[in-house]
């Protein structure tokens, strides 16, 4: 699976906090061969949450993936979860 180098936490969404809403986003992902994301779509998530995990996510920088010593593209899903501190 792909390695993360640099994956900053999303921004817990005002508006999501208020309503004590929480929850997972799952999302799909190109891991390109340099790393960055690419073609992001969502899958599932509360609507409140998604634009703050789209945003986090696209930020993203994985380890390349190597086949063969050469650098691929990846398809990968990702969870970002939202959990209010009690």
């Amino acid at each position: 699976s792909a390695k993360q180098i640099f994956a900053p936490k999303p921004e817990y969404p005002p508006l999501a906090k208020m309503a004590r809403i929480q929850g997972v986003v799952r999302l799909e992902a190109i891991i390109s061969r340099d790393g960055t994301i690419q073609d992001l779509r969502v899958i599932s998530g509360h609507p409140l949450l998604v634009k703050s995990a789209l945003e986090a996510v696209q930020r993203w920088r994985y380890q390349p993936t190597l086949l063969n010593g050469e650098p691929v593209e990846v398809v990968t899903e990702v969870d970002v979860n939202f959990t209010l501190a009690e």
